[in-house]
């Protein structure tokens, strides 16, 4: 039997093609530029930096950032992903660094960079506070961790989420999944921990936990649930950008 970390290997393995389309998709529009926009709001890029992108994908972090001088470093536990990063960085005439790796345990030596990237990942991982230390470990003190991520699949074990999703507020237009079967990733979602969570809250206590200096939260307003609670309205974000200051 193989483990939830294989299973979910195995899933985003078939969604490589469909996934590597839809970052090309980004860059040839102009949603690639406002990615950068929010990330430029929080980070000083006076000079080059040293960045981690933690489960790059098809590398759209090593693209959108490598284009201005920047030493990416990226890293993703589907082979499948990193064959997609390196060819678009290719086609993209960026360079990276990019390697296989679990983003709960990290090859790297404790202070390393200036910023960690993440960009819907959190959500996916077995032992997400495991990894949100991890990456703090390697991230340089006053570096910055910007993580980019969602309640995707909270609708099966909350209310009120479950209220949004039956509207369709709630649901993901997958316009690159190809062929692939979502009910794969959602059976493995049930047993993942951040699937019952309500969140950016429980990144932000787990960070503030962990030491950080400032945790800064955008949630842009956009993509939250209005709902009503004892007369009041109650937003519910669907998605979210979180930046820690270590």
């Amino acid at each position: 039997m193989i483990g939830k970390l294989e299973e979910i290997k195995n899933y985003w393995s078939m969604r490589a093609e469909g996934y590597s389309e839809s970052i090309i998709d980004e860059f040839e529009t102009s949603r690639a530029e406002h990615w950068k926009s929010m990330i430029l709001n929080h980070v000083d890029t006076d000079g080059p930096l040293k960045i981690l992108d933690v489960g790059t994908g098809p590398g759209f972090f090593p693209i959108l950032l490598g284009r201005d001088g920047h030493r990416i470093t990226a890293v993703d536990y589907t082979e499948a992903m990193l064959e997609e990063a390196e060819k678009n960085c290719r086609r993209y005439n960026v360079s990276a660094e990019l390697s296989k790796m679990d983003a709960h345990s990290l090859d790297f030596e404790d202070d390393t960079f200036d910023l960690i990237l993440s960009r819907n990942l959190i959500w996916d991982l077995e032992n997400p506070k495991k990894a949100y230390a991890e990456w703090l470990r390697v991230l340089k003190p006053d570096g910055k961790m910007m993580v980019f991520d969602g309640n995707h699949y909270l609708h099966l074990y909350d209310e009120d989420y479950a209220d949004a999703h039956k509207t369709g507020r709630g649901e993901v237009e997958h316009r690159y999944i190809k062929n692939v079967d979502s009910n794969i990733i959602k059976d493995i979602a049930r047993e993942l921990p951040l699937s019952k969570e309500r969140r950016p809250q429980w990144d932000i206590n787990t960070l503030i936990e962990m030491g950080v200096k400032s945790v800064k939260v955008d949630t842009d307003g956009k993509d939250s649930y209005c709902t009503q609670c004892n007369g009041e309205d109650v937003y519910l974000p669907f998605s979210f950008m979180i930046c820690a200051t270590k």
